[in-house]
């Protein structure tokens, strides 16, 4: 039944974040459109990575006349939805890239609010794990920054930041000396992508660089 009550919520959370889809459409082409001025701007460079495999070294159309390298910081991202793109393709050819591209964060947010329970009920228990996963499914800025067409940096971050958070936990709670390894190498592997999806992810390295200091204190 626990399992269940996850996924009957993540379900719910994944309803409630694409009611909107009918209305992200462009009238004068029909093809889905983001809902904010960043999310447009990922979604050419996942068009671009779609269609080279890579970004562009230099992105004239920003910081004219220099021009901006947007590697280092839009890979991750454009290669998950072009990705996402592929592997929804693969399975319904009328998916287009720009339904993947604003269909994204509701997806991250599907395991983004599993992963959540799994690290609330490792900390504490069952029923604050279940409490806490439905506030933060209808919490209205988490809402906001999940919502289909809201296709910014910081929905593919999150489910990664719990990710990292969940791994650790289990893995300073661990006994056997393998599992400490493999559950922090996951850990550290779940850290590095969130911070190649968002700088924000540095907060995974701040809040466990302070948890030491306060355990060695």
């Amino acid at each position: 039944w626990i399992a269940l009550a996850v996924i009957a919520i993540a379900i719910f959370g994944f309803y409630i974040r694409t009611q909107n889809l009918n209305v992200l459409k462009d009238v004068t082409t029909g093809s889905y459109i983001p809902i904010e001025l960043d999310s447009f701007l990922i979604l050419r460079y996942a068009e671009y990575f779609n269609a080279h495999g890579e970004l562009m070294e230099n992105d004239a159309m920003r910081y004219h006349p220099k021009g901006f390298d947007p590697r280092p910081e839009f890979t991750f991202i454009a290669g998950f939805i072009s990705t996402l793109y592929n592997v929804m393709h693969l399975f319904d050819k009328s998916v287009t890239l720009e339904f993947a591209d604003v269909v994204y964060p509701p997806v991250a947010f599907f395991i983004g609010v599993i992963l959540f329970f799994l690290l609330v009920r490792n900390l504490f228990n069952t029923k604050v794990a279940l409490l806490a996963s439905y506030i933060l499914t209808v919490i209205p800025v988490f809402l906001h920054r999940t919502i289909a067409g809201f296709s910014d940096k910081e929905a593919l971050a999150t489910p990664l930041i719990f990710a990292a958070f969940y791994f650790y936990t289990l893995s300073w709670k661990s006994t056997k000396i393998w599992k400490i390894f493999l559950l922090a190498l996951l850990a550290g592997l779940a850290t590095a992508f969130s911070i190649l999806a968002w700088w924000g992810g540095t907060l995974v390295t701040f809040i466990i660089g302070a948890f030491i200091l306060v355990e060695v204190f």
